[in-house]
């Protein structure tokens, strides 16, 4: 073997074993709780659910949240988004907005409920909105 080939050998392998690293950290996302999930219109044409996220661990984390509003008994209307929560921070409230070019949301009475989405293991459970 010439120096040449060890030394992609050598590449290779730091490239994969880096590439396993970032693999392992990204399969150690803190877990997270959802609360106070409560909806606001903020003009006819939008609404927002808002919410608290609660992070378990210490370091930064990325968590997923699915939010429904309760229209006419259907939740019909779902907003999804993923936030970030830095290391140094335990909670973050959360705001997932509903919008449309129409004044619809003005005209509405409705409830919201949101959840965790959890890639590839169950979904927290719905959080529902308190009258």
């Amino acid at each position: 073997m010439n120096r040449r080939s060890a030394l992609s050998i050598m590449g290779a392998i730091a490239c994969m074993g880096t590439a396993g690293c970032l693999f392992s950290e990204r399969q150690q996302n803190p877990q997270f709780t959802l609360r106070n999930i409560r909806s606001y219109i903020t003009d006819e044409g939008m609404a927002l659910v808002v919410g608290v996220v609660e992070k378990q661990e210490g370091r930064r984390g990325e968590v997923t949240v699915r939010a429904e509003l309760l229209i006419d008994e259907a939740y019909d209307h779902v907003s999804t988004q993923t936030f970030v929560v830095p290391a140094d921070l335990t909670e973050r409230t959360i705001a997932l907005p509903f919008t449309t070019s129409s004044p619809f949301y003005g005209d509405q009475e409705f409830t919201s409920r949101a959840k965790i989405v959890r890639h590839g293991e169950p979904d927290g459970q719905w959080v529902a909105e308190r009258e």
